[in-house]
């Protein structure tokens, strides 16, 4: 696998995930944070490990039973801004989405309360966390999730 396939898998996850947004809410210029990509297969998954660690380092150590994260030098031009941050997933059979986008939103309270507690949505599901919660939307081939905390702030 080299950069420019992996380059087409994440914007393909991040514009179904767009995709997802508009048909949910009225959010404008939703900026992606982190990303998972869930790999198809062993060989997928080890293609994407082999390529990701020379891109940059490490992140996200409490998740590496499930994958690798990666805290990229030269984040990926997507249609929702630079992605930073991406995973590399283990093939799981409870996960047959494509991958799984996290968007940031300006003020997640609000998000919140107009979206999930209001009730007149229930394409939404609150996901809790031990320290932070988001919130998750099904989309076509992915699961698009808005976390109450942005990931640089979760690897302090």
């Amino acid at each position: 696998m080299e950069r420019e396939d992996l380059e087409k898998i994440i914007n393909y996850i991040v514009n179904q995930g767009l995709k997802a947004i508009r048909e949910n809410t009225d959010e404008k210029d939703p900026q992606v944070d982190y990303m998972g990509i869930f790999a198809k297969d062993d060989v997928e998954f080890n293609e994407m490990e082999r390529l990701l660690v020379t891109l940059g380092k490490p992140g996200d150590k409490t998740a590496t039973k499930s994958g690798v994260t990666i805290l990229l030098d030269k984040p990926f031009t997507t249609p929702a801004g630079p992605l930073k941050v991406l995973k590399a997933r283990k093939p799981d059979l409870t996960r047959p989405q494509r991958g799984a986008p996290d968007f940031r939103v300006n003020d997640y309270q609000k998000f919140k309360e107009k979206y999930f507690l209001s009730g007149k949505n229930s394409n939404f599901s609150l996901m809790l966390r031990k320290e932070y919660e988001m919130l998750e939307l099904k989309g076509v081939d992915v699961l698009v999730y808005f976390p109450n905390i942005h990931f640089e702030n979760r690897q302090l």
